[in-house]
């Protein structure tokens, strides 16, 4: 069962919305009550799952172009594998399932327009076995939410999607920056 969010539960995340770092004394004046409350309250949606706190990054300021990407898979265990291939992916941030059929869809950011061709036309996202089809649509300039949950990747290794950027063509000819989450990486994320 959906739960229900209070007053004071929806005054406060609309806070957190405006001011991620709203002091609970700033909150509580706000609200009139204690910040010991606003506390617990914040606690309470943490621990039933409803919000968490997070840095979302500016797109705009980073200077970074997005893509939707819709993809039609064969079946649904073609679906299956490929969420779980490419959840992890630090460029995408959002992946979900669509109503109606064995639909994928796909947001996902890049340095540079080469860097997006990569992704929508050679990186494996598009190309994974169990596809059928598949379109791209690239957005000019996203307008709300003004930040998104671009994942950073403190250490580089290798892609958790398993494709080996550092023998990529397009990487060695400067077209690509390569994924962040790879030991080859070329790019500023």
């Amino acid at each position: 069962m959906q739960e229900k969010l209070s007053n004071v539960e929806r005054k406060i995340l609309k806070i957190l919305q405006e001011d991620g770092r709203a002091s609970y004394s700033r909150m509580g004046k706000m609200l009139k009550m204690t910040h010991v409350g606003v506390r617990k309250h914040i606690l309470s949606l943490i621990n039933r799952g409803i919000m968490r706190v997070s840095a979302g990054l500016s797109p705009k300021a980073m200077n970074l172009r997005h893509a939707i990407i819709l993809i039609e898979t064969i079946d649904d265990k073609s679906a299956s594998r490929i969420i779980e291939r490419f959840r992890d992916c630090p460029r995408l941030v959002f992946l979900s399932r669509l109503i109606g059929g064995n639909n994928i869809i796909a947001i996902t950011v890049a340095e540079d327009m080469n860097v997006l061709e990569s992704i929508t036309s050679t990186c494996i996202l598009r190309t994974a076995e169990g596809i059928r089809r598949s379109e791209v649509i690239v957005g000019s300039s996203i307008i709300y939410p003004e930040y998104l949950p671009i994942r950073i990747v403190a250490e580089r290794s290798s892609p958790p999607c398993g494709v080996d950027c550092c023998s990529c063509s397009r990487l060695k000819n400067d077209i690509c920056l390569g994924c962040p989450a790879s030991s080859c990486y070329k790019g500023f994320l």
